[in-house]
C-alpha cells in the first residue's frame, strides 16, 4: 500500500497514455517518411527544418521570425519525472517493500494544444503536476507501518506534498529581433483534483510505536497516509469550496549566437498563484506512545486538531530548461533543472532517411533517442529499458501543421 498522496497524480492513465502516444508518434514518423522517402525535395526541405527544432524534448522557437505570417496548429506532450525511493510506476501505483531510502519525486507533465498566427499564440492545457519531499527516515518510519520492516533508532520525519490536476486556457506572444526572440505566455488554470500538506513528526525507539507529530493538510479528497498511528479524518464542520483555479506566466527564448551556436531558455511557473478558496483542510497533532520531545503540542491528549475547512493558497517553484545546440556538427546539450532534480542531457543529431536522429545520455544515467520530422517529433530518454522500473524519465511528442 503506498503513500496515499501518491496515487492520483499524475495518475496511472495519464502515465499509460503518455506512453502509448509517443509509441505512436514515433510509429506515424516513420510511415510517413516511408511514404516521403523518395521524394528528394521533400528530403531537402527536412535537411534545412529539423537542425534547429530536434533539440531534446524542447519546444521550437524562430529566431529570426521565419515562418510567422502564416498559421501554425500544433498538439505536444512532454513528461518530466524523477523518483528516487521507487520506480514511477510505483508512485502512481503503490509502493512496494523494495522501496530505497530517497529525499524526492517531481513529475510534471503537459499534454498542449497550440494555434499560433502573426506571433500571437492561442492555448489549450491539461496539466498534471506532482512534487514530493521527504527525509530518509520518513521512507523507513513508512515501510515499518505498512510492511513491518522495523527501524532502530530516533528517526525525524519531514514530509512535503504538492500535487494537482488541472485544465487550463492561455494565451503568448513572440516579441522578436533579426536573431532573437522572447515568447511570454500566461494560463489560467481550473483545478480538477490537488494535495498540498507538510508533515513533521519523530519516531523514538522502544517498546510499540513511540511517535510525535504534526500535520497541516490541504486537499479535494482525503488521501494522506495514516503511518499506521494517526486517527481517522472527521466529517468537517462548514462546506468546503469546489471550484479552484490558479494562473502562471512562462517565459522562453531563442538565441542564434552565431550561425554555429543556437541558445534556448524556458521558465515555467516563473510568476504563479492557486487559490483554493475555502479549502478542505486537516490539522493534527498526535501523540503516541513514549515520547520525550514532541514536535507539537497536543495538550496532553493523544491527538488534538481541526478537521474544518480554511482558506488556501499557494505558488510551486519554476523550473528552468536551458540548450544549447551547436549546428554544423550537430551536438546539442539541454539542462533541466527543478529544485533538487538537476538533469544535464547532451547528443549529437544525424540524418537518416529524412528523419533527424539524436542518440541522447543524461547524468540521470538515461540513454534515448530524439527523432524530429517535418511532421512532428519525438523524444524518449529513461533509464531502465523497462518502462514499470523507471525511476527518471523524460517524453516528448508532438505534430504540427502549417497552412
Amino acid at each position: 500500500m503506498a503513500p496515499e498522496p501518491l496515487r492520483r497524480q499524475p495518475g496511472r492513465v495519464a502515465w499509460l497514455a503518455i506512453l502509448r502516444t509517443s509509441t505512436l508518434v514515433l510509429a506515424l514518423l516513420v510511415t510517413a517518411e516511408s511514404v516521403a522517402v523518395d521524394n528528394e525535395q521533400a528530403g531537402a526541405q527536412v535537411s534545412t527544418s529539423t537542425s534547429a527544432q530536434t533539440m531534446p524534448g524542447s519546444t521550437v522557437y524562430s529566431a529570426d521570425g521565419a515562418g510567422n505570417s502564416h498559421a501554425n496548429i500544433s498538439l505536444t506532450l512532454e513528461l518530466e519525472a524523477t523518483s528516487e525511493p521507487v520506480p514511477i510506476a510505483q508512485m502512481i501505483n503503490g509502493w512496494e517493500e523494495s522501496a530505497q531510502r530517497g529525499e524526492f519525486a517531481y513529475a510534471d507533465g503537459r499534454l498542449q494544444l497550440v494555434a499560433d498566427y502573426n506571433k500571437v499564440q492561442l492555448m489549450a492545457e491539461r496539466r498534471w503536476f506532482y512534487s514530493l519531499r521527504f527525509s530518509p527516515d520518513t521512507v523507513d518510519v513508512y515501510l515499518d507501518a505498512e510492511f513491518g520492516q522495523e527501524s532502530a533508532g530516533t528517526q525525524d520525519l519531514s514530509l512535503i506534498a504538492e500535487s494537482f490536476e488541472a485544465k487550463g486556457i492561455g494565451v503568448g506572444y513572440e516579441f522578436s529581433g533579426q536573431r532573437w526572440s522572447v515568447t511570454p505566455s500566461f494560463t489560467l488554470y481550473k483545478l480538477l483534483h490537488y494535495q498540498f500538506g507538510e508533515f513533521t513528526g519523530r519516531s523514538f525507539e522502544g517498546d510499540g510505536t513511540n511517535l510525535s507529530a504534526g500535520l497541516s493538510y490541504y486537499f479535494d479528497e482525503y488521501r494522506f497516509p495514516s503511518f499506521g498511528t494517526l486517527p481517522e479524518y472527521q466529517d468537517p464542520q462548514g462546506n468546503a469550496s469546489t471550484q479552484w483555479f490558479g494562473y502562471a506566466l512562462h517565459l522562453a527564448g531563442e538565441w542564434a549566437v552565431s550561425e554555429s551556436w543556437h541558445l534556448k531558455a524556458r521558465v515555467r511557473d516563473a510568476w504563479n498563484h492557486f487559490d483554493m478558496f475555502n479549502s478542505a483542510h486537516r490539522q493534527i497533532c498526535a501523540e503516541v506512545g513514549e515520547v520525550a520531545d514532541p514536535v507539537c503540542a497536543s495538550n496532553g491528549a493523544a491527538a488534538g486538531g481541526d478537521d474544518n475547512p480554511k482558506p488556501f493558497t499557494t505558488q510551486i517553484q519554476p523550473s528552468l530548461r536551458l540548450s544549447a545546440q551547436h549546428l554544423p556538427q550537430g551536438w546539442q546539450a539541454d539542462l533541466a533543472w527543478y529544485r533538487e532534480y538537476v538533469n544535464l542531457t547532451v547528443g549529437r543529431q544525424f540524418q537518416w532517411r529524412g528523419l533527424a536522429l539524436t542518440p541522447l545520455v543524461s547524468t540521470q544515467r538515461q540513454l534515448g533517442l530524439a527523432v524530429a520530422h517535418r511532421f512532428g517529433h519525438l523524444t524518449y530518454l529513461v533509464d531502465h529499458w523497462n518502462p514499470d522500473q523507471a525511476r527518471d524519465a523524460r517524453i516528448a511528442a508532438g505534430f504540427s501543421y502549417s497552412f
